[in-house]
């Protein structure tokens, strides 16, 4: 008797084999399936990512362009180039490819504030992804910058170790990919892989550290923009007290963690202690306006 397979149990099974990290197996059940569906967003997605994972860099390139090509998550050509050479000077994999869109929404706040007073900054920067793409925005904006004005924040050990009011709750829709990644020392790259990322802008100053003691005895500088990603509820806190009263006048902060528990927390915590309003994009970042 032959046995039917359906589309779904073998999206599942190739799944499972990722899981299981049998990367090879998975990318054998992908291939297949996606030559049934090629622009099914989770064999695309995942196919992407178990080439990335095995080391085939090049081919999980390829199969990026190709997708971007044909139009998925569209951008404009100018963000399109800007995002693949970031992708490759961090060696970040392209998948998942709607994050393009969450990038893309960082840059268009971000270009809000080309024209004010003040430095910029990263909290949090892993492989110096954000921090590649906010650098080239800057530079598209003047062609000689070198980094000049831009700091990055972090640890350089990962997270830190999460507390209780980083507890993921069992109803919270993303609990489980949560749960995975709110580990100590999860994000970790080191501070010698984000410099050779961003070796393009030699003048970005580093600030290794937690916080907030990597903010002790630091100039006293304005701020124009500020991204935090630092996940969790003690780094956003003491990031915002340390960056909003430094910010100038129609500044904008920027958390790309408003689902994470945690910084969410924080956040409401903070603005509603000091009055601060905040919007939060279709992307889960919240915005506060500097007033």
């Amino acid at each position: 008797m032959k046995i039917v397979v359906t589309f779904a149990d073998a999206l599942k099974l190739a799944i499972e084999r990722h899981h299981a990290r049998d990367y090879p197996q998975a990318e054998t059940i992908l291939k297949r399936l996606a030559e049934t569906k090629p622009e099914h967003e989770v064999v695309r997605d995942t196919l992407i990512l178990v080439l990335f994972l095995q080391g085939k860099t090049a081919e999980a390139i390829a199969l990026y362009d190709e997708t971007v090509s044909q139009g998925a998550y569209a951008c404009d050509r100018g963000y399109d180039a800007i995002y693949r050479r970031a992708l490759l000077a961090t060696r970040n994999c392209p998948s998942p490819l709607r994050r393009r869109l969450r990038f893309r929404k960082l840059l268009y706040l971000l270009s809000h504030t080309l024209e004010l007073d003040g430095c910029v900054a990263e909290c949090g920067c892993f492989r110096g992804m954000s921090s590649y793409l906010i650098l080239s925005m800057l530079r598209r904006h003047d062609p000689k910058f070198d980094g000049h004005g831009y700091h990055v924040f972090d640890s350089f050990q990962g997270l830190s170790r999460p507390t209780e009011e980083d507890e993921v709750g069992d109803s919270d829709p993303n609990a489980e990919n949560l749960k995975k990644m709110s580990t100590r020392g999860a994000f970790r790259a080191s501070l010698e892989e984000v410099k050779e990322a961003l070796s393009e802008f030699p003048l970005v100053e580093y600030h290794p550290g937690w916080f907030p003691l990597s903010f002790s005895g630091l100039p006293e500088r304005q701020y124009r923009f500020v991204h935090l990603d630092v996940d969790l509820y003690d780094p956003t806190l003491a990031a915002l007290e340390y960056f909003h009263p430094r910010m100038t006048r129609g500044g904008i902060i920027v958390s790309d963690d408003y689902s994470w528990p945690g910084a969410r927390l924080a956040i409401e915590e903070y603005c509603g202690r000091e009055g601060a309003g905040y919007t939060v994009t279709e992307h889960a970042q919240a915005v506060i306006v500097c007033k």
